[in-house]
């Protein structure tokens, strides 16, 4: 039987294809976050490097898998603060305005005793 000659699924104990698709799904959940810029490229990277024994006989092989993912999106809002007992808060809204539409308790059961 012939030894087996190096590829791309025997190369570095056969590790090459599981490391691939682990960081394939990366990139394939990244491209599917709502979060993230739907337009915007991501890349995934296999590189081997080699580094050859001194007498040429063979080399040390090493590689790592990398992709290049999109940041979350930068979203904005507004904060209000406020001092309450003492303590410093913050609030999506800004609490010295009168709500024009105060929410009401639509629960009938709640009046029932």
């Amino acid at each position: 039987m012939e030894p087996e000659s190096i590829s791309l699924t025997t190369i570095c104990d056969g590790g090459v294809p599981e490391v691939f698709e682990r960081e394939l799904r990366e990139v394939l959940a990244n491209i599917t976050d709502p979060n993230t810029d739907p337009e915007a490229t991501r890349s995934l990277t296999i590189k081997f490097v080699f580094k050859p024994y001194e007498d040429r006989s063979g080399a040390h092989v090493a590689f790592t898998c990398k992709p290049a993912l999109q940041p979350v999106q930068m979203r904005k809002s507004q904060m209000f603060l406020s001092r309450h007992t003492g303590q410093l808060k913050a609030y999506a809204q800004d609490q010295r305005q009168v709500a024009l539409f105060p929410q009401v308790d639509t629960n009938p059961l709640k009046s029932i005793k």
